[in-house]
């Protein structure tokens, strides 16, 4: 059994309404909770992490209305809705998502506001800071990449003569964010193996390899759309090897152990440094699941034992031609690849009937998401609609790549090659104790900087798929409304068809963000709308 929060789901004490719900009146007085033993603050500090798994974060609507339609991966629904950026500032995604990081905004400045002034231990007080610190940077981070300028609130108290909150400028959004991660680096502990006595030893708590490569992904995020600000390239490097050169962090040799893990409910903090915990089979109270996984995407089938899937999401044909072909295989129809991730991300492969047969699927346009499998679950009996695998949010490969990324940007490819060639040696094989290929050369060599930075997004593409960062890396990378539409032209010369691109049809300018609640302007007043909506 992998070790957790045991004390999370008691966060639901601390209710569910957002930031902005609580200032609806207003109010003569404010009584922040009394939090004056670690315990206290522990059990608050687990409200703040609740958010994480939340239906309206990871739990479904990040992964799957927000993100689910790329260039390399679509649902199969056909639906006119948010999945397909059909959405207004009504949309219920929209609105729950907004809500849910201000609600662990909230919760984080319920805890930053007092925890200064207590009698507590010097560690523990730095522990609890660093982590309520590091959250609410990253909700305020999730916020103003996805809304544009925000407002701020940086304490739990409201103040009966600010009802109207004007948006903060994201720039100065960014430095908060930057300021809060930067402190937080200093306070939270290191994994395990590292300095310090107290270490951390399970990706669902922040550790400082978790602030350290989430920084170098946020600076990436600010050298990039729409802030554009190329010198925080170097210090998007910085942080990346920060976790490289702390030793701390491997890749697993076998890149589909990576997501076995998950199913199996065992930790590999080496490899995947931050990763939402979910749990459960919604069955008895400690539940915290994810729909994303099993009501949506994985292998489809309707066997229970297996772990029914709808099979909603699919990868793309241009995916598929993502990963190299071995030029010696003889399968038909489909050639097999070099690359291992293949056969694992698009499962080749559907369940028919009940119980279900294995039966070869040989569409490159309609292979299932096969990176999460239901069948390597180990909660009996498995829920037909939700799956307690833990969903990743920052793994070392990620790490290699902005890595890569960033050196390239400052200095071209000479010495950034390391880093992306480590990511594709894993994926070869090569790092396998029997490769299946020993001979195959995984490295790249020779690009110039353009030919890099392609490549750089061609290994995040095959790398990432379906973990909810196609949509970001496009937008930041300047030209998402472009891409989507040229994708649109590709699929439909090399066997698409509409349904593949009904997302990309529907893109325009305004979805570079999304649309700033109708609910929340309605309650305040200085609030405006994005363009577009």
């Amino acid at each position: 059994m992998m070790m957790r929060f045991t004390y999370i789901l008691i966060a639901l004490l601390i209710g569910t309404s957002s930031c902005k719900d609580f200032l609806d009146t207003k109010p003569t007085d404010f009584v922040t909770p009394s939090y004056e033993t670690v315990n206290d603050f522990e059990l608050a500090l687990a409200g703040v992490y609740d958010i994480l798994g939340n239906r309206t974060f990871y739990g479904d609507v990040w992964p799957y209305w927000l993100n689910v339609s790329t260039d390399i991966e679509y649902t199969n629904t056909g639906s006119a809705n948010a999945t397909v950026y059909i959405y207004g500032p009504a949309e219920a995604n929209v609105t729950d998502f907004w809500k849910a990081l201000y609600t662990g905004v909230y919760r984080a400045n319920l805890i930053l506001d007092v925890v200064d002034g207590t009698d507590l231990d010097e560690d523990p007080k730095n522990r609890i800071k660093g982590q309520a610190l590091f959250l609410r940077a990253y909700y305020y981070f999730m916020l103003v990449s996805n809304y544009g300028d925000i407002p701020l609130y940086l304490s739990a108290k409201p103040s009966i003569n600010e009802m109207d909150v004007p948006r903060t400028p994201m720039k100065e959004v960014y430095n908060l964010v930057v300021t809060d991660m930067l402190e937080a680096e200093q306070l939270v502990d290191e994994v395990e193996g590292g300095n310090t006595e107290k270490t951390v030893n399970f990706g669902g708590r922040v550790s400082r390899s978790a602030v350290q490569g989430v920084l170098a992904r946020v600076y990436l995020k600010m050298a990039g759309y729409p802030l554009m600000d190329q010198s925080k390239y170097a210090d998007a490097l910085k942080w990346a090897l920060a976790v490289k050169n702390s030793g701390l962090h491997s890749l697993n040799p076998d890149y589909t152990d990576v997501f076995i893990k998950y199913a199996r409910d065992e930790y590999d903090i080496r490899e995947s440094i931050w990763e939402v915990e979910f749990y459960g089979n919604t069955q008895g109270a400690m539940q915290e699941y994810t729909y994303y996984i099993g009501a949506r995407g994985g292998i489809r089938t309707q066997d229970a034992e297996l772990g029914r899937s709808g099979g909603l999401i699919n990868g793309s044909g241009k995916l598929f031609d993502l990963y190299e072909l071995d030029p010696n295989s003889t399968t038909v129809p489909l050639k097999d690849s070099y690359d291992l991730r293949r056969d694992w991300n698009l499962a080749p492969y559907t369940y028919v009937g009940t119980p279900g047969v294995k039966t070869p699927n040989n569409d490159r346009w309609r292979r299932n998401m096969g990176k999460w499998r239901r069948e390597y679950e180990v909660v009996s009996p498995k829920d037909i609609s939700t799956s307690p695998q833990n969903f990743p949010i920052l793994r070392y490969a990620d790490v290699l790549l902005m890595a890569a990324e960033a050196e390239n940007e400052l200095n071209g490819p000479v010495n950034a090659y390391p880093y992306i060639n480590e990511v594709r040696r894993r994926a070869y094989g090569l790092l396998l104790p029997q490769p299946p290929n020993p001979n195959v050369n995984a490295d790249l060599m020779g690009l110039s900087k353009d030919e890099f930075r392609q490549a750089v997004k061609d290994e995040r593409a095959r790398e990432f798929c379906f973990e909810a960062s196609r949509r970001t890396d496009l937008i930041r990378w300047g030209n998402f409304v472009g891409d989507m539409k040229a994708y649109i032209t590709w699929a439909l010369a090399n066997g698409g068809v509409e349904g593949h691109v009904l997302g990309s049809r529907n893109v325009s300018d305004r979805n570079v963000l999304l649309p700033i609640p109708t609910y929340d302007m309605s309650l305040n007043k200085a609030l405006t709308q994005n363009p577009g909506y």
